[in-house]
């Protein structure tokens, strides 16, 4: 439920793409933002996601096709904590559906490392 609310809040563009853990907790939440938006965006459910930590996201979101604008990145803790005090240096608790918008400042997303972006803002899943 948490999932479907925050899709209706962050609705999905035309040069958006997800890149998904295939853990079943991960598959509701894409199933989740996919009901609540009006189309379904390119997504990658890759099994390397699964517990997945900060570098192996890194490496997956730098294998992100160029046309892709923003990209949705759906996995568990801690990993995804990690992923955020990674590229920010900020350190955030997250819980189950929550959303962190970073703003990447890299040229094309094999870029993405290390200190390549900004917290933009953190909207938590539970009540939302």
């Amino acid at each position: 439920m948490e999932a479907h609310r925050q899709g209706l809040a962050f609705p999905c563009k035309a040069s958006d793409a997800l890149v998904v853990s295939d853990a079943v907790r991960t598959q509701q939440t894409l199933q989740s933002l996919l009901d609540a938006w009006d189309s379904a965006p390119p997504h990658h459910i890759t099994p390397t996601g699964y517990l997945a930590d900060a570098d192996t996201w890194v490496d997956l979101i730098g294998m992100t096709d160029a046309s892709t604008k923003r990209l949705w990145v759906v996995g568990h803790n801690p990993g995804i904590s990690d992923l955020v005090l990674q590229l920010t240096g900020d350190r955030i608790g997250m819980s189950t559906a929550d959303v962190v918008h970073i703003e990447l400042e890299v040229a094309n997303w094999s870029g993405v490392g290390k200190g390549s972006g900004h917290l933009k803002g953190h909207h938590p899943g539970r009540n939302a």
